[in-house]
């Protein structure tokens, strides 16, 4: 129950998590990435409890797999305590003529495929419930960012994959992969209760984060804007982790969409 597996390390909301989390908690991090692990391993600078993993592409099934059999060597079974997703992508179709055949299929591939396939092969380390009551520490490694009652599958989404809040139309992909994601997550949810997990599973929207993930949409000189939803990375953290410190069986978060003020957005 001391690892944390971070998919999506390198980049803006993910790179901010797997620095909080060496900072802030004892939990081994595996920080997963698609880039080199030098880059990754510069940026974070040395610590003993980060292990890079890296090239992997989460569309091709066979990395996470490995990845995972990497965690499971190091660490035991019954060893993840957080599985966290950040991988995403955005293409802002506004009309009919700008869809594109392939660029539907690596959005779904990458925005909510990916996050369902890693669960896929991380969720197996997650303890039982009867295993996760049995443990005992001194000191919970989470450090309150993870509720001491459970261990956490948390994916970041966004509003814009809620169907009831489609307001607006446009961005076609991006809204329809982001629905996807959040019924694999109400899906996962009911398995691991169905199962006797100890996990939670939950879909996040951080609002709008300064980042490069957002700077073509938003433009190079946008700035934080909190009375709107904007924030830097920094901020944006802040409340992701808040958010993911209340996330519990008991006060029933599982299978759910929440937001950074920690109101729950309809599917």
């Amino acid at each position: 129950m001391s690892t944390a597996v971070i998919q999506g390390s390198s980049g803006g909301l993910g790179f901010a998590l797997t620095q909080h989390v060496l900072k802030h908690t004892s939990l081994n991090v595996f920080a997963l990435t698609h880039r080199s692990a030098k880059e990754l391993q510069e940026r974070l600078g040395h610590h003993e409890r980060l292990t890079v993993l890296d090239r992997v592409d989460i569309r091709d099934e066979g990395t996470l797999e490995k990845a995972a059999s990497t965690v499971r060597e190091r660490q035991g079974n019954d060893s993840v305590r957080l599985i966290a997703c950040f991988a995403g992508v955005l293409e802002p179709e506004k009309s009919l003529r700008m869809i594109n055949p392939q660029t539907l299929l690596d959005t779904f591939q990458i925005n909510c495929m990916g996050h369902l396939l890693t669960y896929k092969h991380f969720v197996p380390l997650i303890p039982s419930k009867k295993a996760f009551a049995e443990l005992k520490w001194d000191e919970d490694p989470a450090k309150g960012l993870v509720a001491k009652t459970n261990s956490l599958c948390f994916s970041l989404s966004a509003r814009v994959g809620s169907i009831e809040d489609n307001k607006k139309g446009g961005w076609y992909s991006y809204r329809a992969s982001k629905a996807a994601l959040n019924q694999f997550i109400r899906t996962l949810d009911h398995e691991l209760v169905n199962k006797s997990s100890s996990g939670v599973a939950m879909a996040y929207h951080p609002g709008t984060v300064l980042t490069s993930f957002t700077r073509p949409i938003l433009g190079a000189k946008a700035e934080p804007n909190p009375d709107k939803g904007q924030f830097s990375t920094d901020q944006a953290v802040e409340h992701l982790v808040s958010i993911m410190s209340k996330a519990s069986r008991e006060q029933e978060w599982g299978g759910r969409l929440w937001d950074y003020k920690g109101e729950q957005i309809p599917w």
